[in-house]
């Protein structure tokens, strides 16, 4: 058999199966593209989602504030060994007006199942107690912000906050609509307002009707049970070293106080 390769052996392959090169290449690229873009991904432990029920919001840096902090040497010193390694890559906040039409789905759709931690106000929460139990443990040991951060004048303890208790005695919620930064303290720098009396739009509309129909005032930060990112507190996909969505919390909510 004559397996020499020759130029004009090349030249008539290339001619007709030169397609087959071309799928080769295309198919090589895809592939190159769909694997890099699965590495760069975020996973949804490296990203914390905060469902914010409010009525009004204005600009600010949680975010960014939360995400430095991580990736200081005090994080990795002091908190490091309690909620994980510096993983964090996202953390979004959604900010939904309860009054709004669409609240109902997004808060199904967006709030249920794809954030971590939620602010939601007493009437929704009467609803339901599918939300993480607030224990001593957590409270204690994660969740309160007791001088977490170099400067910080907090040195909190269960009793210095309200909860909210399901019928069963279930405590599932932590008040924050008496913050200044809800509008606790009548309005001004608040970030989230939680208080429709404070905003313009609301006054009027409510001002007649009965305090049995009046909006939600009273406003919570609850705990997403299936989230990935909150260490063994939750239904067993998080795993013991991701624990940031707490560490998100407790960061939130001093800069809330």
């Amino acid at each position: 058999m004559d397996n020499k390769i020759t130029k004009k052996r090349i030249n008539d392959h290339l001619e007709y199966d030169w397609y087959k090169y071309l799928i080769i290449l295309v198919v090589g690229i895809v592939l190159f593209a769909f694997t890099f873009s699965q590495i760069n991904a975020t996973r949804d432990y490296e990203n914390v989602a905060f469902f914010v029920s409010c009525y009004d919001s204005a600009e600010n840096n949680f975010e960014e504030r939360i995400l430095n902090e991580m990736s200081t040497t005090y994080y990795a010193d002091n908190h490091g060994g309690k909620y994980g390694d510096d993983v964090l890559r996202e953390i979004n906040f959604e900010t939904v007006d309860p009054l709004n039409d669409e609240y109902g789905t997004l808060y199904q759709t967006h709030g249920l199942i794809s954030s971590d931690v939620l602010i939601l106000g007493k009437s929704v929460l009467q609803a339901t107690d599918m939300f993480l139990e607030l224990t001593d443990e957590l409270l204690n040991d994660y969740l309160l912000p007791k001088n977490m951060t170099s400067g910080s004048t907090l040195n909190s303890v269960i009793d210095d906050f309200d909860y909210f208790y399901t019928e069963s005695g279930k405590r599932m919620g932590i008040k924050i609509s008496d913050f200044g930064g809800t509008g606790g303290n009548g309005g001004t720098g608040a970030i989230f307002q939680t208080d429709w009396r404070n905003v313009d739009k609301y006054k009027d509309s409510f001002k007649d009707v009965s305090e049995e129909n009046l909006p939600d005032d009273e406003f919570y930060i609850v705990i997403n049970p299936r989230s990935v990112s909150i260490g063994t507190f939750g239904l067993g996909k998080s795993k013991p070293e991701n624990a940031q969505a707490l560490y998100a919390v407790n960061r939130f909510l001093e800069y809330l106080v």
